[in-house]
């Protein structure tokens, strides 16, 4: 399946008032028929506005369109020992948000819907190398950060996966509220490492359970933009690389920023967010547009209404439990 045939039945898909939403049956403009499914989230949270806002929704896990784009070795060795990567201040997820504790547990439909994306990026792993992904949306309240927070959550539940996610959103307050962290903690992180003001490794922290590692946006600087395109942002990435086997890149939206268009040639791969029933397919694709299709590795539908296969997972859910 081409990337142009994907991207054009995203227009096909368009209701009168131009949202991106499902055709037909459970089949999407982003997804194979075989590989839809349906995902409950919980209710939206006042002070949470990158939580799913209604109670029925889904996500379609992640389809690969084309072909992705490798990092360059880095050609200058940079110092830093593993034990001081690995030795972080602690966190635990029972603090985290309802929606990334139901997305960690497998016996939800939402937990299962992100272990299909896991199982699909790999794949994409295995066929093309990627380690670094990037996870953007077209604008806000699409959902970018719980797909972000989530994804390295679930991803780091396979054994003997080092996961650490990187919160590159350095516009937005609140970075680690979906874990649960205290904004009290979010004076150190990406932005001062950016800065030369914090290394890498001492400006993270490590989930216990799963065994994850987080670095916060840090306090918010004046200068994002150049911040994310000096040499220090491509140094960083190629230090995580080294150390562990994936790295989720929180980015703001591509539509009105030029953050992620940034950040998008030092990773593998893109994961694109498009929340359901409400992102104009024309200015979904004009993201996309502008991050370039080529990078991206597939699209996440998010906040889809609950559909019927739902009622037949939590049937056949049940009947596993009682046996």
């Amino acid at each position: 399946m081409s990337g142009t045939t994907n991207f054009l039945k995203l227009e096909e898909t368009r209701k009168k008032t131009g949202a991106v939403h499902p055709a037909g049956t459970a089949t999407t403009a982003f997804v194979q028929p075989s590989a839809t499914s349906v995902t409950e989230f919980p209710g939206k949270k006042d002070n949470d506005p990158e939580s799913p806002a209604d109670p029925d929704v889904s996500v379609v896990p992640v389809v690969p369109v084309v072909p992705v784009v490798p990092v360059v070795p880095l050609t200058r060795g940079i110092a830093a020992a593993t034990e001081e990567i690995f030795s972080a201040k602690r966190f635990h997820l029972s603090k985290a948000t309802a929606q990334i504790q139901r997305a960690m547990d497998p016996g939800t439909i939402l937990g299962e819907q992100f272990r299909i994306l896991r199982t699909r990026l790999s794949l994409l792993k295995k066929q093309n190398g990627i380690k670094t992904i990037l996870v953007t949306s077209t604008v806000p309240q699409e959902g970018k950060s719980f797909m972000s927070y989530a994804l390295a959550g679930v991803i780091a539940q396979e054994q003997g996966k080092r996961v650490v996610i990187i919160d590159a959103d350095l516009r937005k307050q609140g970075s680690g509220r979906e874990y649960g962290l205290n904004p009290d903690i979010n004076t150190i992180g990406t932005a001062q490492v950016l800065q030369g003001t914090s290394e890498f490794q001492k400006s993270l922290f490590k989930s216990s359970n799963p065994e994850f590692w987080f670095l916060p946006s840090g306090s918010l600087p004046p200068n994002p933009s150049e911040l994310l395109s000096s040499p220090e942002m491509e140094k960083m990435l190629h230090l995580a690389a080294e150390k562990f086997d994936w790295i989720i890149v929180d980015s703001p939206p591509a539509l009105a920023l030029s953050d992620p268009n940034l950040i998008a040639p030092l990773c593998d791969a893109v994961v694109f967010v498009v929340r359901a029933n409400s992102t104009p397919a024309k200015l979904a694709l004009e993201a996309m547009n502008k991050i370039g299709r080529e990078r991206i590795c597939g699209v996440v539908l998010n906040r889809k209404k609950q559909m019927h296969s739902s009622r037949h997972y939590y049937q056949y859910y049940n009947y596993q439990k009682q046996k």
